[in-house]
């Protein structure tokens, strides 16, 4: 999700929106009340973010050493930037949102990774027809931790149901065999079979009676 997609998801009718993912998470991003409410006023600026802390100020109500203060603060934390150009040959200085964007977005990217873990328990239970022992969960939990990807793991979950064997260790099993040969995809273990059952047609072949 680039920055144009979140400007386009917070900004309707050129009245501000601000996600409810970032009031209800913003202490997980380390923002203080004031600097909430700095990042509100700053995305709510459609016009360039000229650095102006008098007009900030006037705007929000805050003295200019306040504005200061935050805006050092924002800094300081990675969620703006304070960037030069130069217009008509005065140079300029401005406030740069593109760390924001970065921050939500890669908020945005974890929280989908943890809500595709939670489902792979979910598809664990399914095939198994019944709950996941502490000790599965446990074996499942560190495949996610060793960063082996969730299209391996139900990759693996298919070939055991395939075979008749409902095993979190056969499957643990079939992930170490394929780890071993450099599988880390679903792709790389269909192109195997496809050369698996190529080699095993030539072999099988009655070449005599051709």
């Amino acid at each position: 999700m680039n920055k144009n997609v979140i400007e386009s998801l917070m900004i309707v009718n050129n009245h501000l929106i601000i996600p409810n993912y970032f009031i209800k998470y913003y202490k997980k991003f380390d923002l203080e009340n004031n600097e909430l409410l700095m990042l509100i006023y700053l995305l709510n600026c459609n016009e360039k973010l000229i650095l102006d802390n008098k007009k900030i100020s006037k705007d929000l109500y805050l003295e200019e050493n306040e504005v200061l203060n935050i805006i050092n603060s924002l800094i300081e934390k990675n969620y703006i930037s304070i960037e030069m150009s130069k217009n008509n040959g005065i140079i300029e200085e401005y406030i740069s949102l593109d760390l924001f964007y970065e921050k939500i977005n890669s908020y945005l990217i974890e929280n989908d990774k943890k809500d595709n873990s939670s489902d792979i328990y979910s598809k664990f239970e399914k095939e198994f027809g019944r709950t996941l022992s502490p000790v599965e969960y446990e074996t499942i939990s560190k495949w996610i931790e060793s960063n082996i990807p969730l299209e391996l793991i139900e990759a693996a979950l298919k070939e055991a149901i395939l075979s008749g064997v409902n095993s979190i260790r056969y499957i643990d099993k079939i992930l170490f065999e394929w780890n071993k040969k450099g599988y880390k995809t679903s792709s790389d273990i269909v192109n195997k079979n496809k050369k698996d059952e190529y080699i095993e047609e030539i072999y099988d072949y009655d070449w005599l009676n051709e």
